[in-house]
């Protein structure tokens, strides 16, 4: 509560009168404002936390119509030394068919899918960022009988350095 006073003012009887009152309303308001503007900050708050978070991950669909069954894929971090985990373990993938790999950490990936009988097929570079397909069909198979079925989907870097002169 706060109080007001006007300065003071001589009377037509000739004395000096001081009026004051209290300001009951604007408090009441300001603790008004208050609590609104905190219930509002709370309840932005409580949706923030309740709304679902941005997907974060990539998946890789692999399409198969190649007239055989795949049982082989492989999906690995651009230039990594290994190729990892068979992708498809215990899930065939006949032909007329397609497989999802999903919760992807989005980057640089290289893949290989193994044609039977063992004609190795690799998209080099593939950036994953949502979802990405690749279809393996006919002419695939057929490339992968002559040895001839990779591709490069981006040109992957290797590595950096800095120009080394030849030395003093």
């Amino acid at each position: 509560m706060t109080h007001a006073c006007a300065p003071a003012r001589r009377s037509l009887a000739g004395s000096r009168e001081r009026t004051c009152h209290m300001d009951i309303a604007s408090d009441a308001y300001r603790s008004f404002l208050m609590l609104f503007s905190a219930s509002r900050l709370l309840l932005a708050a409580s949706l923030a936390a309740s709304m679902p978070h941005a997907a974060v991950s990539a998946e890789f669909v692999l399409v198969n119509k190649s007239g055989v069954t795949l049982k082989e894929l492989y999906i690995s971090r651009c230039g990594a030394p290994h190729w990892g985990a068979n992708q498809l373990v215990g899930a065939a993938l006949w032909s007329s068919r397609s497989f999802t790999i999903s919760k992807i950490e989005p980057g640089c990936y290289d893949v290989m899918v193994v044609l039977p009988p063992w004609n190795g097929c690799i998209a080099a570079g593939v950036a994953l960022r949502r979802t990405t397909a690749w279809t393996i069909s006919w002419s695939t198979r057929v490339q992968a009988s002559v040895d001839d079925c990779s591709s490069i989907a981006n040109i992957a870097s290797s590595g950096r350095r800095p120009w080394i002169a030849n030395g003093p």
